[in-house]
């Protein structure tokens, strides 16, 4: 076969058809308060807090992230600090821009008013958005930045405009500020390029442009990791092992059913389309993008979010693919059903949770509960934990606290007792754990220590000390575990090995929260 023949010709250049902007503006505006109302209801979470502890420490990268997030949660503490509205704004807008941007995918396909509309809505009604929404995160920021990726190359396939390649790579560029996936995708996208077409895009100089603007924006990251180990490589590992312990590989489609919802069913006639219609042959280099995730998540247990950046592209072929077919009366009643459904589900989740914590009766005993239970009641026990160490903190001589540090065995306690503990009265806090341990280690000179930690200061910090004393214990029967369940207050003299040698041993980037799947 000759591969010329695979690479589809461009779709004709010709006026697009109006965009609907009153019919998105309604949807995105209506989600976007609907959003926005709930916006305080969860407590401040783990790995928000980290964001702001990781602000306060601000690097050219982390362990487990790029630098953008923290760097938004340190500028939102700035202009509106211990406002966790300020705190998620970033991940509301990404949210509505997802929103909108796939009624602009359905335009750039061809589809009118209603295709747009439904895109749009189907978006926004999905399980997916009401997450994505709801708490500042680095999944918030990188679905939406793939998508527009998508939309960009997308655009140039009809226009040929070459700004769009080079724009394309300053979104990649930016994005992997947030998450380290995007090189990924940008190679899975010119090896469909390559496959399918058009491979016109591989020749043009504005690609190259594009992407040396990505590979510039790795430099001062892979310089870092390679300084520091390179511990996002086996970061991987352990975001694997979380989500396996949340929900194993056969759970992945029931998971991926609980992030698309009743939407799926477009997402699917989206996938049909991309396979199938004529339409949406120039386009078809997005297929291994869209066939490697889904197969990551089905087949090697990643998060079912890892493949969102293509909903709002599915979403647009699904509803534009509908639109060219026609609908019977039967179709069209049924498709106004799963409309109906997915919006009641979106309302009711965001109308509905987080649930009291007087509702609580079940113990959380393994982390695929801690997941369900942050969904369903929201972080909790961070009051428990702060009081618990200022309580033990205070009845300390003045000769122990002279010098004093904390230390913690996970990043959530250490970011819980450095966002609250100055008012607390509290000293310097550090852990070795996670993005944490590359904070940098207490000073040599901190020969006493309160060690807080669900596992003994020896095993979690895989240290001697000469003198251990538990002073604390914080067990709340149906507390969050490793915040005020299972949690202990120790008091350690004398290291066996100054901080600087014994940190690097220290270090582990698995969350330590005390349930069964971290027991040693």
């Amino acid at each position: 076969m000759n591969l010329r023949s695979l690479d589809a010709p461009a779709p004709p250049v010709g006026a697009l058809p109006a965009f609907a902007w009153r019919e998105v503006s309604v949807v995105a505006a209506v989600a976007g308060t609907l959003f926005l109302i709930r916006l305080d209801r969860y407590r401040i979470g783990g790995d928000e807090l980290y964001f702001l502890a990781a602000g306060r420490h601000p690097s050219v990268s982390y362990a487990d992230q790029g630098p953008l997030v923290p760097l938004l949660a340190a500028l939102s503490d700035q202009l509106a600090p211990g406002s966790v509205v300020a705190l998620r704004l970033p991940a509301l807008l990404f949210t509505v821009a997802a929103v909108v941007l796939s009624a602009v995918m359905v335009r750039e396909f061809g589809g009118g008013r209603l295709p747009q509309t439904v895109a749009a809505l189907a978006y926004a009604t999905t399980p997916m958005a009401v997450m994505q929404s709801a708490m500042l995160s680095t999944f918030a920021l990188d679905v939406t930045l793939t998508a527009v990726l998508a939309w960009l190359l997308i655009r140039w396939v009809r226009t040929r405009a070459d700004g769009l390649l080079i724009a394309a790579g300053v979104v990649a560029a930016l994005d992997f500020q947030v998450k380290w996936l995007i090189p990924i995708i940008w190679a899975v996208l010119a090896f469909g390029v390559a496959v399918f077409g058009p491979r016109e895009m591989l020749r043009r100089p504005a690609y190259w442009v594009g992407s040396a603007l990505l590979v510039g924006s790795a430099v001062p990251i892979l310089w870092w990791q390679h300084n520091n180990g390179w511990p996002q490589l086996a970061m991987g590992a352990v975001v694997r092992d979380e989500q396996l312990a949340t929900a194993g590989v056969l759970a992945a489609p029931w998971t991926t059913i609980q992030v698309t919802g009743a939407g799926g069913l477009l997402l699917l006639a989206g996938m049909w389309a991309g396979l199938r219609s004529p339409r949406f042959r120039p386009y078809r280099f997005l297929i291994p993008m869209i066939a490697i995730g889904l197969s990551g998540v089905v087949l090697a247990g990643l998060r079912p979010y890892f493949v969102a950046g293509a909903f709002p592209g599915l979403f647009a072929a699904g509803a534009v693919y509908l639109a060219d077919r026609g609908l019977s009366r039967r179709g069209l009643v049924f498709g106004g059903a799963i409309a109906g459904l997915a919006t009641t589900v979106c309302v009711a989740l965001v109308l509905a949770l987080p649930r009291p914590e007087s509702a609580l009766r079940t113990a959380t005993e393994n982390y695929a509960q801690i997941h369900s239970r942050s969904v369903l009641f929201g972080p909790s026990g961070w009051d428990d934990l702060v009081g618990s160490v200022r309580r033990t903190y205070e009845q300390l001589t003045p000769q122990q606290r002279a010098g004093l540090v904390i230390v913690t065995q996970n990043y959530w306690q250490a970011a819980a007792l450095e966002h609250y503990g100055p008012a607390a009265g509290l000293p310097e806090v550090y852990s070795p754990n996670r993005g944490y341990g590359y904070f940098g280690a207490p000073p040599d000179s901190a020969t006493t220590v309160l060690y807080v930690g669900v596992d003994g200061p020896e095993g979690g910090l895989r240290t001697g000390f000469a003198h251990s004393i538990p002073l604390t214990r914080l067990d709340e029967p149906l507390g969050f575990p490793g915040v005020n369940r299972g949690v202990a207050v120790w008091l350690c003299t004398g290291p066996s090995r100054a901080w600087s040698v014994l940190w690097p041993d220290a270090e582990d980037l698995r969350l330590v929260d005390g349930t069964t799947r971290h027991a040693r």
